[in-house]
């Protein structure tokens, strides 16, 4: 029985007989004591709030390419339907329809990102932009300007671009310069001199090479450097190594004005930190001229297929030692005694550009280096003429290596310094060199067989011949090397000499 049935049996209270004389209180009040049978309360409890809608599960990429987005607007192509209106944006608790697929190939949206309405493509991602050919490392958009042959600053050509390091400020690049060389030496014969050419007097250690410094380019064509040697010569006083300025603008003529290396002798033109062994071939030490004071014009065609050379320097100075070699003068003072050189190379590298490393490091496709050079010294001591030849292959790791040297200096009759050389000298050196690197364990073995000979019309113990064998271990590169290298020295004519010796050593080339 019902409150509103009890209500018509019994005295019915005043409030009902209030709703009699309203009918429409009455019918309020029976709607709210009394609903119908199977009728929902207009306002529910509040329950649990439906589960969010699933996200889309995305098919994985496939590996073709995704077709180009069609316009907006346009019908998808073949019979496909066009895609589903965008869901509502409060959906009742119900699963939602999966969204459409997109294209293949296209990139997820970064995390915490919102997702497209139901419906929507995914926009396929946008393509990176390439860098300009020749753009540094570390610079995107800056090319890199070439640095001089055999300048410690050279950039790298086996795939790398440019030094390790870089610091950039707006159209200037920098770049840090620093090879340090420590050897030691657990053997070296009695006989061993540093004025011969070996590599240490006695067992103990040695600080080859100390040099800091910087490189740098300017505006992508003016390339620049300037380096010391912190501990050099015998008294281990600091002197300057290298410092140039460059305009490279053109490829047909790249100028180069400063102390830098002379374009003569590949192996003189190779980095003191890129050789295969710990030192260059002692004919090469005697014979090129190495860095000097002047400047020089060098162009390189279709990707030096063709490539030339030329320059004048300061008149060159040797010793009358003839292991010692040139004098790398800085010309702080100027030209002072001697007046100037005149330096050509031809060269060409018909199979691509070679790196810089005498080994290939890459283990690369064949590439092969011919070079002819020439100078003349028109000094005021000594007349020098010199002449070089050289051919150096690279293929899959292995390296070999020819050069030869002829060097004819005629002693001035009022030398402008002390002269202990009396009549025309010629001088013959010829070097050969394999090597072989596996770049799956860092391994590289050299060997290198060489013949001089300072003075054609005379027999005596300088009449020589050298073989140097090694191996270096790369933990990056030239970067960071360990080598190790034996070399026995043979005397032709005269007294055989105890000059034989081991040296390791431990390279940082920045």
């Amino acid at each position: 029985m019902t409150a509103c049935a009890w209500t018509r049996r019994g005295a019915a209270p005043r409030w009902c007989r209030a709703t009699r004389r309203s009918g429409a209180a009455f019918v309020a009040a029976a709607a709210l004591w009394c609903p119908p049978a199977g009728a929902q309360p207009s306002r529910p409890l509040p329950v649990e709030p439906p589960a969010a809608d699933p996200l889309p599960v995305l098919p994985p990429a496939a590996p073709a390419l995704p077709d180009p987005a069609p316009p907006a607007g346009a019908a998808p192509p073949g019979d496909a339907p066009a895609a589903p209106p965008a869901a509502p944006a409060t959906p009742p608790a119900a699963t939602a329809p999966p969204a459409a697929a997109p294209p293949a190939g296209a990139a997820l949206p970064p995390a915490g990102a919102a997702l497209p309405p139901a419906g929507d493509a995914l926009p396929p991602p946008a393509a990176a932009a390439l860098p300009p050919a020749g753009a540094a490392a570390g610079a995107p958009g800056a090319a890199a300007a070439p640095s001089p042959a055999g300048s410690d600053a050279a950039p790298a050509s086996e795939g790398a671009a440019g030094p390790p390091f870089q610091l950039s400020i707006g159209r200037l690049l920098l770049s840090p310069l620093v090879l340090v060389q420590a050897q030691a030496v657990p053997y070296v014969g009695d006989d061993a001199y540093l004025q011969a050419g070996d590599v240490a007097e006695g067992q103990g250690f040695r600080v080859r090479r100390a040099r800091v410094g910087f490189a740098g380019t300017l505006a992508g064509y003016v390339p620049f450097a300037v380096s010391g040697e912190l501990a050099a010569g015998a008294d281990g006083a600091p002197r300057l190594s290298e410092a140039w300025i460059g305009y490279a603008h053109f490829p047909f003529a790249h100028l180069y004005f400063g102390a830098h290396d002379v374009p003569f002798s590949r192996s003189a033109m190779t980095g003191a930190g890129e050789g295969a062994l710990l030192e260059r071939p002692f004919a090469v030490r005697a014979m090129a001229p190495l860095r000097q004071v002047g400047l020089h014009v060098e162009g390189h065609f279709r990707d030096r297929t063709f490539s030339y050379f030329a320059g004048i320097f300061n008149g060159f100075q040797r010793s009358d030692q003839p292991f010692a070699g040139y004098v790398e003068n800085a010309a702080i003072s100027g030209n002072r005694f001697d007046h100037v050189a005149y330096v050509a190379r031809l060269a060409t590298e018909p199979l691509g550009p070679l790196p810089r490393s005498l080994q290939d490091l890459a283990v690369s496709r064949p590439r092969l280096g011919a070079g002819a050079s020439y100078f003349f010294s028109d000094g005021g001591t000594r007349d020098i003429h010199g002449v070089g030849a050289d051919v150096l292959f690279q293929a899959s790791g292995a390296h070999a290596l020819a050069e030869l040297l002829w060097n004819q200096s005629d002693p001035e009759s009022a030398p402008t310094q002390p002269l202990g050389q009396l009549a025309p000298v010629t001088s013959l050196g010829l070097v050969g060199e394999v090597g072989y690197f596996v770049r799956r364990i860092k391994l590289g073995v050299t060997a290198r067989f060489e013949w001089l000979d300072p003075n054609l019309d005379l027999d005596d113990e300088t009449d020589s011949w050298a073989l140097t064998a090694g191996a270096s271990y790369h933990f990056i590169d030239n970067v960071l090397k360990a080598q190790a290298d034996f070399t026995h020295r043979q005397e032709i004519h005269g007294v055989a000499l105890d000059n034989d010796a081991v040296a390791l050593g431990l390279q940082l080339n920045l």
